[in-house]
């Protein structure tokens, strides 16, 4: 009975094997092996691998080896020692005695320190104080454990000051700790003012304190700082103060001064006390550097570089809505610690729109432009920005008005094509010579047309010529992909991108979303990403590959914008950026290189214009004024060519950010290639093909040679 019960059981347990086989029946095997596997990843694995050796190690189980630290005993499994660093892997994977021993000496680290060690090997914490922390980062060097030297290096900077620094140092150097000896250069060019009046400073290394002076990180209000502070090294402060110093033989550190970024009138006051010497020689050199100030793009060098490494994207001028709609005098820039827009001002700052903009070696220059006090106007007058003054020169004037014209650099002279005087399309191409301080003309468009969309009468155009300063010739590249103007343009790993505008093509103006993109590689024009809103006239800038297309004018919505899109090009797609403070169009942008002492100093008022400036002044202009007026020359005028793009044809391309009325600047010899624009084109730097006849190219542009273009 027993025995037929059983087997019964047997006979149901295997039917219900069966059915139950029959249920998970699994699909057949698919033709191709290699399509049905998957690779899953758990996130929580290695955390709770950790908490179970942490277990074991709680509980006592499993250990195989026993550590010997000043005579005391830890125990510890020799597996996890082995994978946790390279100091116990060397000892236990090896081939050295230790693999064998139960008993490990280890010697050189305390007691303490290898408790830390291990329970952070454990756990991966490691908990440090002011008591501790010396001795487990001597541990950790010698075990050779890269994260808690980092731990440690990262714990102690906060607690660094005038009174330990050398000891600290002295520690970073004994164990060829480069981390910590950057956090403790930062703090000495962070602090340079303070630190260069006590006893430390003086004890430190020459070697040490040439390299922070030479820094374009060392934060100082003027560089005047840094001459005293090169002095302080040399002699005691009661001396500095008092000016008794024999300079005959200027001490090594003034070396490390530029004496360019002075101010003219320090200069003047140190030459006149100095006697004969090579350092009065140096600064005499300063001063004529301060005269020549027409002549100062061209007198670049490492004397002259500012002290900052803070590229921004700064905007200068446009015709800003406010209860009315005004001309701005204002320069903005976004702030690279804040990621906000900040103001700064500067004496006689010109208030005009739809300039054309450049860069060269880090001086703005803002090129004609819109005038509008009395009616509208365009300018011929130009001017130079330069950040390390933080003061503006008005250079030679252009030799005809042009408004919403094409600036762009190329080898060392700066072009300005077309536009318009509100009376007349103009074809005309003049050429500055910054040595010289002129303006010529060279051969003008081959005729009235625009250089890459743009419009002509009530036509709105998709041309794209180039232009070859090597044989001053025009040549016409593949059309854009969408008619359109007032538009901006910027360039970007090799290729250009027209950005927003807009056109007629429904029967009446609206925006154009759509995002071209032309490769001078292949010849083609592409869409990407198409913008999320309307920008007609913006100010347009390349920082970090990226574009920012700053404000302008929406038609679909009939208003200026404050907005701010950012674009970026690898993952092609836009961005919302930090908004503008009032909704503004006409605005020249770049990307410039800004002074620390302005990026740091609190905001100022807008400083009282003087008589010969008046002017410029404002005058209340409303929405209808302005369209009126481009109505009136879209009707009378055949608009000039508006945008330009530099194709370099020797070693040094350019990058360069634009915005409508804003025309790049570029270094180095290349062609141009523009892209029409009705009076509000872009001009852009970027590495294309030759046209046929043209000089073949370079084929990349390396954006940390290039001066921002605009």
């Amino acid at each position: 009975m027993t025995a037929a019960v059983l087997r019964l059981g047997a006979v149901v347990s295997m039917a219900e094997e069966q059915e139950f086989a029959q249920l998970c029946k699994l699909p057949a095997q698919p033709s191709h092996p290699h399509c049905v596997s998957n690779t899953y990843r758990s996130a929580q694995h290695s955390q709770a691998l950790l908490r179970g050796l942490l277990a074991l190690r709680n509980s006592g189980i499993l250990f195989d080896v026993v550590l010997v630290v000043e005579g005391r005993h830890i125990e510890a499994h020799r597996i996890l020692l082995a994978a946790s660093c390279d100091y116990f892997r060397g000892m236990f994977a090896g081939g050295l005695k230790e693999m064998e021993q139960e008993e490990v000496l280890i010697h050189g680290v305390s007691y303490n320190a290898m408790c830390q060690i291990l329970h952070f090997i454990y756990t991966s914490e490691l908990e440090l104080s002011l008591s501790n922390v010396q001795e487990t980062l001597v541990a950790a060097c010698q075990l050779q454990i890269p994260e808690i030297i980092h731990f440690c290096c990262d714990f102690l900077t906060p607690w660094v000051d005038e009174d330990n620094i050398l000891d600290v140092y002295r520690l970073a150097e004994l164990f060829d700790l480069s981390r910590l000896t950057e956090q403790l250069d930062a703090y000495i060019l962070k602090n340079f003012v303070a630190f260069s009046r006590t006893d430390k400073y003086r004890q430190l290394p020459l070697e040490k304190v040439y390299a922070l002076l030479s820094s374009n990180r060392l934060e100082v209000s003027c560089e005047t700082e840094v001459y005293e502070g090169a002095l302080l090294y040399h002699y005691p402060p009661e001396q500095v103060q008092a000016d008794r110093l024999p300079l005959h033989e200027p001490p090594k550190l003034l070396e490390t001064v530029r004496f360019p970024l002075m101010e003219a009138e320090v200069l003047q006051r140190l030459h006149d006390k100095l006697d004969p010497s090579p350092l009065r020689d140096t600064v005499a050199e300063a001063l004529m550097y301060h005269r020549n100030e027409s002549l100062q793009p061209s007198l670049q060098g490492p004397q002259t570089e500012l002290r900052s490494d803070f590229q921004c994207v700064v905007g200068f001028g446009g015709i800003h809505s406010t209860p009315s709609t005004v001309l701005s005098d204002q320069a903005k820039y976004l702030n690279p610690l804040l990621g906000e827009w900040k103001h700064f001002t500067a004496s006689l700052a010109p208030r005009m729109s739809n300039q054309g903009i450049a860069v060269l070696n880090n001086f703005v220059y803002l090129i004609g432009g819109d005038n509008n006090v009395q009616g509208f106007r365009a300018e011929s007058r130009c001017w130079r920005y330069d950040p390390r003054h933080n003061r503006w020169f008005q250079i030679q004037s252009l030799q005809q008005e042009h408004a919403d014209l094409c600036v762009c650099v190329v080898g060392r002279y700066i072009y300005a094509v077309a536009g318009r005087d509100y009376h007349n399309d103009l074809t005309a191409v003049e050429r500055y010579d910054p040595a010289t301080n002129s303006w010529a003309y060279v051969a003008p468009l081959k005729r009235e047309m625009y250089i890459t969309c743009g419009r002509r009468g009530e036509d709105y155009l998709k041309e794209t010529h180039c232009y070859d300063p090597g044989s001053d010739t025009w040549h016409t590249l593949a059309d854009g992909m969408v008619r359109r103007a007032w538009h901006g343009m910027a360039t970007l790993l090799d290729k250009l991108y027209v950005v927003g505008g807009s056109n007629n093509d429904a029967g009446y103006r609206r925006d154009v979303h759509q995002v071209a993109c032309y490769s001078c590689k292949s010849g083609q024009w592409s869409s990407v990403c198409p913008l999320p809103a309307g920008h007609g006239e913006p100010g347009i800038a390349v920082l970090d590959n990226r574009i920012y297309v700053l404000g302008g004018r929406s038609h679909n919505r009939g208003s200026r914008t404050g907005y701010v899109h950012i674009y970026d090009v690898e993952k092609d797609c836009w961005e919302e950026g930090p908004q503008l403070d009032n909704s503004i169009s006409g605005l020249a942008a770049c990307v410039l290189t800004l002074p620390r002492s302005l990026l740091l100093e609190p905001p100022r008022g807008t400083p009282d214009r003087s008589q010969a400036d008046q002017d410029f002044a404002s005058e209340v202009m409303s929405v209808s004024d302005w369209e009126d007026g481009d109505g009136l020359c879209r009707h009378q005028l055949s608009w000039p060519p508006c945008s330009l793009v530099l194709v370099p044809t020797g070693p040094r391309g350019c990058h360069s950010p634009k915005g409508p009325g804003d025309w790049p600047l570029v270094r180095g010899p290349g062609h141009i290639l523009s892209l029409s624009s009705a009076g509000r084109g872009r001009a852009e730097p970027i590495v294309c093909p030759a046209a046929p006849g043209a000089r073949a190219g370079e084929r990349s542009i390396r954006l940390s040679e290039a001066d921002s273009v605009k």
